[in-house]
């Protein structure tokens, strides 16, 4: 092992006390060792062919530990550090599987017999049984564990915009980047849709503020071949994506919000309704 080698396993394997501390101690049970934390450099060595996907969330930092109580079982935690909320429910929202059970309890996240997943702030923390035991144990450590963590734990409030007709259960997310595949479309909300065999999705994207939403306008304007125009303060447009096909596009203030997918009668007045539940600023 080169000295550059060594001194990355090393700094990836040393606990960072400001995060360390939000592991509890637990009636019971005993931490294998110390935590280990890994930066957006060395996360691969942790989750090698997984950490594309922290990091187009802006991953900041993992904090992993292994519990063990008398009976030898062993609980791993691990508290994925996001740059915020949104960007923690963001990479949660691609992990948890469409139409999933909600955990029991106030907090958002998914368990089965030998995981459970759970967002809390700006965490994302995964709890398991690498070698079996007593599903109740999860729910019990997610609670102590949160406990723990700072932060709001509401599900962020654009969520609650998206019209209820048609939409399907539990399939929201939130992209950091690249939306619909274009580096200009960034912080997009977006959940599924199927009405009369229709299958179709809304979306509706946070801009910095009016002047940035009017830009990603813009690129897609141009991006669609339309002629060049000023983009007003609000709008709507019907464009051609050469990615994605039939764009609905309507925009006001810091936001933009349409609809993608199969063409359907009512992507219109869905898209409208998401548009006056959107915050006008």
């Amino acid at each position: 092992m080169t000295v550059l080698a060594l001194l990355t396993t090393l700094l990836a394997a040393a606990p960072d006390a400001a995060t360390a501390k939000l592991l509890p101690r637990i009636d019971g049970w005993t931490l294998e060792s110390a935590p280990a934390t890994y930066s957006p450099e060395t996360l691969f060595e942790y989750i090698d062919g997984g950490a594309d996907a922290f990091l187009a969330y802006d991953f900041r930092e993992l904090t992993s530990a292994t519990y063990v109580n008398g009976k030898k079982t062993e609980l791993t935690a691990d508290l994925y550090r996001e740059p915020d909320a949104a960007r923690a429910f963001g990479i949660y929202s691609q992990e948890r599987r469409p139409g999933s059970t909600k955990m029991p309890g106030k907090l958002e996240g998914v368990a089965s017999a030998d995981h459970l997943e759970f967002v809390a702030g700006a965490y994302y923390v995964k709890l398991a049984l690498p070698g079996g035991g007593d599903a109740a144990l999860l729910p019990l450590f997610a609670e102590k564990v949160a406990a723990n963590l700072p932060g709001p734990r509401e599900l962020p409030a654009v969520l609650s915009c998206f019209p209820d007709l048609g939409k399907k259960p539990r399939s929201e997310k939130l992209t950091a980047h690249d939306f619909l595949g274009h580096k200009f479309l960034h912080d997009a909300a977006t959940a599924p849709y199927e009405i009369g065999g229709a299958r179709f999705r809304l979306f509706a994207i946070e801009g910095k503020d009016a002047a940035d939403a009017r830009s990603m306008v813009a690129s897609f304007r141009s991006l669609a071949k339309m002629p060049k125009a000023d983009v007003p303060a609000e709008g709507a447009v019907t464009l051609k994506d050469p990615l994605n096909g039939e764009v609905l596009l309507a925009w006001r203030g810091r936001w933009l919000w349409g609809a993608v997918d199969d063409p359907s009668p009512a992507r219109k007045d869905l898209v409208d309704e998401l548009g006056r539940r959107l915050p006008r600023q």
